[in-house]
């Protein structure tokens, strides 16, 4: 490339004369332009030279991506600075980026509007029982209309965060985790706390009342990404600065192991090891630390009679399936009885009054039952979708608040339909966490659907391509590319 000459070039219009060039072996376009005849295209009204003006600027395009491709292969980032193609470059980087932001911006309301929509059928179909059986209410529709209520409520919500700028939350983002934990303490108080089925996860009154464990996810999200955004070099190299992280949501899930919640518990965890992986912490300081935090939660878990007698069961569901295991089997049977295609959306078996929580923690199972396999196909690819998508989102995100809060919330979806799935195949032990967007809960639907508005709230405002890291290998591509 070293040997290519001023005059196989032509001026970009619009340009800088001096160093703006592309490729062309005929004249420069200005004496071209002079010497045709300005013809009348009687169709549009313009002139063909007019016309030919409006093109030139999509042909150098065009041209310049073919250049492209060859510098890549032949040339080197000294020839690139000296034909003028950084400019044009970061223009066509930029254009790409907001088509594709756009394009995953769609993508998630889709999903998300999808996802509610099955969900909304799902709870419909489940809920008949449970709402015969409620006190104060007579109608089969009660737990459906209050979900519709927070369906509403909840894409309201969507709607008026994904307004916001994401990166006005940063400076706060590290505060919000305070009221929650004061909440989570509240919920423990005697009197304070609604407690239901031997838990007192609530407080509120009526169906007024909110779940303050499933804001705790999105409180421990926005902190994470707030606390490891400022100096992250210096956070990730050593345990001790990352301690204050580690002992608020470690705060946090206690509090809310003690409701008991040992499922919202395990969702926390998981999120604290999965942004700490992604935020590049050192493999030297992460691989113990998991372990000593998978040690931890082993113990918790055993350390009460009630659950290790859960635990334990897990292992052989069979054998305790009119006691500890009655739930899970008849999760397993519900979702055998469906086949490929479901016996159809309203006629399953098992919601009435075989399988307990069916619109709530074993709602997959009913979906197995009445849209068979293909049904759960469908739902968990669309689950897998929103989580890509919302990584996508993030890895284009403008900043590395905005990248770790789409993470956080990339592994709460994740975590939550891996344990809630696993549940009711019987591969991971019972521990009541709904499944994201399809379950019965006014909480934790509409505080998803906030988190997933500050999501679509990023892909508004794309930045360039997030790199992850800070490896040696990747300083040296960027300097490359310069």
């Amino acid at each position: 490339m070293s040997e290519l000459r001023r005059r196989d070039f032509r001026l970009i219009p619009g340009a800088n004369q001096d160093n703006s060039l592309l490729l062309d072996d005929r004249e420069p376009a200005k004496e071209r332009r002079q010497t045709h005849t300005k013809t009348l295209d009687y169709s549009s009204g313009t002139s063909v030279v007019e016309q030919r003006q409006d093109l030139e600027p999509k042909l150098a395009k065009k041209r310049f991506r073919t250049f492209r491709i060859l510098v890549t292969f032949f040339g080197t980032s000294h020839t690139r600075s000296e034909l003028g193609y950084v400019e044009l470059d970061e223009e066509l980087k930029a254009q790409e980026l907001e088509r594709a932001s756009t394009q995953l911006g769609f993508a998630l309301k889709l999903l998300v509007v999808l996802l509610v929509l099955v969900g909304a059928a799902m709870v419909l179909s489940t809920s008949f029982v449970p709402s015969l059986g409620a006190k104060g209410t007579g109608s089969p529709f009660a737990i459906f209309e209050r979900q519709l209520l927070w369906i509403m409520a909840g894409l309201a919500a969507f709607f008026i965060v994904s307004r916001l700028n994401p990166k006005r939350l940063a400076p706060y983002a590290r505060l919000m985790i305070i009221p929650v934990i004061l909440l989570l303490l509240l919920v423990l108080v005697p009197g304070v706390g609604v407690a239901v089925s031997g838990s007192s996860r609530w407080v509120g009154f009526s169906f007024l009342r909110i779940q303050p464990s499933e804001a705790a996810k999105l409180a421990v999200v926005l902190y994470l990404a707030g606390f490891l955004t400022p100096a992250v070099p210096e956070r990730l190299r050593s345990l001790r600065a990352v301690f204050p992280a580690i002992w608020l949501v470690g705060l946090a899930a206690f509090l809310v192991l003690a409701e008991p919640d040992m499922g919202t518990s395990l969702v926390l965890g998981t999120i604290l090891l999965g942004v700490f992986f992604l935020a590049g912490m050192r493999m030297r300081i992460y691989i113990p630390f998991v372990l000593t935090t998978v040690t931890l939660a082993i113990v918790a878990a055993f350390y009460e009679p009630y659950r290790r007698q859960r635990l334990l069961s897990f292992l052989h569901p069979w054998q305790n399936r009119l006691a500890d295991s009655y739930q899970e089997v008849q999760g397993l049977v519900a979702f055998a009885t469906g086949g490929t295609t479901g016996v159809g959306l309203g006629a399953g078996s098992a919601k009435w009054g075989y399988l307990p929580n069916s619109q709530t923690d074993f709602i997959f199972a009913i979906l197995g039952q009445e849209a068979g396999f293909i049904g759960c196909m469908v739902v968990l690819a669309a689950l897998v979708a929103l989580c890509v998508v919302v990584m996508r989102i993030g890895l284009r995100a403008g900043s590395r608040f905005e990248y770790l809060l789409c993470a956080g919330v990339a592994i709460w979806i994740g975590s939550q339909t891996a344990f809630n799935v696993g549940a009711v195949l019987g591969v991971f032990p019972v521990t009541g966490v709904p499944l994201p967007l399809i379950s019965a809960g006014g909480s934790s639907l509409t505080i998803l659907l906030v988190s997933l508005g500050l999501v679509y709230g990023v892909a508004r405002r794309p930045g360039q391509v997030f790199a992850v890291g800070n490896s040696k290998k990747h300083n040296r591509a960027k300097h490359s590319v310069s």
